[in-house]
């Protein structure tokens, strides 16, 4: 278990590890599923240094970081008014990716960001927290349910030229 976890908002000053965190959580879930071209274009658009500090710029982009006894371990981008019509709430934040560096997984460093990202909901008024999974990570499926979340639909996600299918998951606050 991570008993030296700590979770804050991050800061520019997290943006090399948010990009690391990215990188090495992403390459890992999707590496053999993906064209290789595809995989590196998805990881430079949206986990690049640039990416991520001109997101955290947005308003409603939100990210949390854990750290594990000073070590950056995970992250979760929350990002406000996003909805699809599957969510059974009006006022609902997303989810938008819950990363957990390779060797930190298994931890329950994940359950933590999850949980700090429902905190975060409830302070803002949100009725719950969304989320989409790709249907083929059943490993994360599970993970989510574990944490009360329920499949309310699918949606596609593009990674390059491959079209696969996620499932919306949702869970009050």
């Amino acid at each position: 278990m991570a008993g030296g976890v700590k979770i804050r908002k991050a800061d520019d000053d997290d943006i090399k590890d948010l990009s690391a965190i990215g990188h090495a959580s992403f390459r890992q879930a999707y590496e053999a599923w993906s064209h290789p071209d595809d995989l590196v274009a998805h990881l430079d658009a949206f986990f690049s240094e640039e990416a991520i500090r001109k997101e955290m710029q947005l308003p409603g982009h939100n990210y949390l970081i854990a750290m594990n006894d000073a070590v950056a371990a995970g992250f979760v981008k929350i990002r406000e008014n996003t909805r699809p019509d599957e969510v059974p709430a009006t006022r609902a934040l997303e989810l938008h990716q819950v990363y957990v560096m390779p060797e930190q997984q298994r931890c329950g460093i994940g359950g933590m960001l999850i949980e700090a990202a429902a905190s975060f909901a409830r302070d803002k008024a949100a009725d719950g927290i969304w989320l989409s999974v790709w249907e083929y990570a059943p490993w994360a499926v599970n993970c989510y349910r574990k944490y009360g979340f329920d499949v309310v639909g699918t949606a596609d996600f593009q990674l390059g030229r491959t079209v696969y299918t996620d499932l919306l998951m949702w869970r009050s606050t």
